[in-house]
């Protein structure tokens, strides 16, 4: 380390292969749902059968892989050809604020950009809200309450390259 770099942070983007897939009949969504059950399920308390709802098979599921094991995850779906929902983003807790889930988001934004979505929509726990914020998603309503944790509806708007 030279004289001039002591001090500064390191920016290194965290090493994390994203795959996806869509549906139900792949090992993606098999990954997408251990780290689903061990975040919502386990950690947090939500019964199994509310966060298996039964919108898996239409959704498309991103997992992100830190040397071949799944550590974040989220599902997106088609609202209308110009939004797309992301759904059910979870960290393992040891995975936490190593990068993971803002290089997850960024990935969904390029994808649904490229694919000419112009607005992206999610339900954010509260806790997370800050976390949303800084990936440019503006929360907007009042807090309503889903399996017994407050969340906020949040957007983010894509914009063309210029």
């Amino acid at each position: 380390m030279g004289l001039f770099n002591w001090g500064k942070k390191k920016s290194k983007k965290p090493d994390l292969d994203i795959k996806q897939a869509k549906g139900t009949d792949n090992k993606v969504y098999e990954d997408a749902v251990s780290v689903r059950l061990a975040v919502f399920v386990d950690e947090q308390g939500i019964d199994k059968e509310l966060e298996l709802d039964g919108h898996d098979e239409e959704a498309t599921h991103y997992v992100g892989y830190d040397h071949d094991t799944p550590v974040v995850t989220a599902r997106v779906k088609k609202l209308d050809d110009d939004l797309l929902q992301i759904q059910r983003v979870a960290t393992i807790e040891w995975a936490r604020h190593r990068g993971y889930a803002v290089t997850l988001m960024n990935k969904i934004a390029e994808d649904a950009k490229k694919n000419g979505y112009k607005t992206l929509y999610l339900e954010a726990q509260e806790t997370a809200i800050s976390f949303y914020a800084k990936q440019e998603f503006e929360a907007y309503g009042q807090p309503f309450l889903e399996a017994n944790i407050w969340h906020r509806k949040m957007t983010k708007e894509l914009y063309p390259e210029e």
